[in-house]
């Protein structure tokens, strides 16, 4: 009988525990501008506008650009690593995909977060690099 209440009075502590635990996709991309011809005020109003009305489940979509003009950070957060899927399909099929990658060389692409295989997979052509959380903690 003992052994029955510290279950009940343990397991919800343990459950809370797990709950707690990120499934947040993040994606920080430092790209190169090799297209000095584009304005890239106007041509990212054009991609931010297409996430956002496309994408309900992104979180963070946020570009930086150098005082020199010729890199640009990029900083992308999904709920969760099937939204980050959606996202890069969505990329894949944009009209301003091919636009982008000539606008655009990646420098680095990091991805944070528990990457499926899915999501492995269709970044392979873009980056392996992949990092799970290990530590740390989130305020509210």
């Amino acid at each position: 009988m003992k052994k029955l209440i510290l279950l009940v009075v343990l397991f919800p502590v343990f459950a809370f525990s797990m709950h707690h635990k990120s499934d947040q996709i993040i994606f920080y991309l430092d790209l190169n501008v090799t297209n000095n011809s584009v304005n890239l005020k106007e041509f990212l109003d054009g991609v931010v506008k297409s996430v956002n009305e496309t994408e309900p489940r992104t979180m963070l979509y946020e570009y930086y650009l150098s005082e020199d003009k010729k890199k640009v950070s990029l900083i992308e957060i999904y709920k969760t690593d099937a939204d980050a899927v959606i996202h890069m399909k969505n990329f894949l099929a944009a009209p301003h995909s091919g636009p982008f990658l000539e606008t655009f060389e990646i420098e680095s692409f990091k991805v944070m977060g528990n990457s499926s295989n899915e999501l492995k997979e269709i970044l392979n052509d873009f980056t392996r690099d992949h990092r799970k959380l290990i530590r740390g903690f989130k305020r509210k």
